[in-house]
């Protein structure tokens, strides 16, 4: 059994209409047990497993309960130029995302890494975000980590989601109060005056995002995309501590990043004060850097 992926073609465009899982098979028939989205019998899908770009055509034959029932079904021409197409362009937009990514390789000294955990200090990450015409600043943890090793690798790609948020107090989890929407540096999104955040649009400076904002007091918000042992989350990174009115502005990621021991906070905490031994690693002319812990303190190793 493998994980699933079924897609329909809507027009010239493969979406995605549900998930599931089974074993695919070009020979004979095979099942799906279908756990989100639907299907309907007659219909030709694309079955994709994992992460593939593309999968096989499939016929859905038979549909009972959250059970349905697939056999192969031949590709025209046009359908597999068309597949190919996109899976050309979804590898491209991966490797392109693979030249801008940034990652940080974080060692604990063995001595200093049985202390901290036999006294229960996560390992946390933050990253330096402008608002407005400020410099940056530091305020919600961006991943906490208990499960931490003498090395651990964290990364991240320019992949984010702008949203809107009630408050901004210290200690407490960011907590999204509009809908979320992902976007790239570059474009801008308007929250109307429903509070309905709207799907975004170029504009703004290219090295940020853009809330327009027509609803009143909000506090703009971002998330990104970030890779933790292995597992990859979009988690909060920022909230503007002023809350802005009808207006714009613009939240520009740095690629600076915080990292600290603490006890007792989790991802998503925001915080408006120093935090103690820290160290701050600047990324914004390299992609990868290395920092050691050793006897309380930080350096880069040799």
């Amino acid at each position: 059994m493998a994980k699933l992926h079924v897609y329909k073609k809507v027009g010239k465009v493969w979406s995605k209409v549900a998930d599931g899982d089974g074993t695919v098979s070009t020979s004979q028939s095979f099942t799906i047990d279908i756990t989100s989205g639907s299907v309907a019998s007659g219909n030709t899908y694309d079955v994709r497993q994992g992460q593939s770009a593309s999968g096989d055509l499939c016929n859905c034959t038979s549909v009972a309960g959250k059970t349905a029932t697939f056999s192969a079904a031949p590709a025209d021409e046009a359908d597999i130029q068309e597949r190919e197409a996109a899976r050309q362009n979804l590898m491209a937009f991966y490797s392109a995302l693979d030249a801008v990514s940034k990652a940080v390789t974080v060692l604990v000294d063995l001595d200093d890494l049985a202390t901290l955990k036999a006294n229960n200090y996560a390992m946390c990450f933050a990253k330096k975000v402008a608002s407005g015409s400020d410099s940056g600043s530091y305020n919600v943890v961006w991943q906490s980590l208990t499960a931490y090793l003498y090395s651990t690798a964290f990364s991240w790609t320019p992949q984010f989601s702008l949203f809107g948020t009630n408050i901004f107090a210290d200690t407490v989890t960011v907590t999204a109060t509009t809908n979320q929407r992902t976007l790239g540096l570059g474009q801008q999104c308007l929250l109307d005056s429903n509070g309905i955040l709207q799907p975004p649009a170029t504009g703004g400076p290219a090295t940020g995002v853009t809330m327009q904002n027509q609803f009143g007091l909000i506090h703009p918000a971002l998330s990104q995309i970030s890779t933790l042992k292995g597992v990859q989350q979009t988690t909060p990174l920022y909230v503007a501590p002023s809350g802005i009115v009808q207006g714009s502005v613009t939240l520009t990621p740095i690629d600076t990043v915080m990292v600290w021991f603490q006890q007792n906070i989790s991802t998503s905490t925001m915080f408006s004060s120093a935090r103690s031994n820290s160290v701050e690693i600047d990324l914004t002319s390299t992609n990868t850097a290395t920092r050691l812990y050793k006897g309380g303190q930080w350096s880069t190793p040799s």
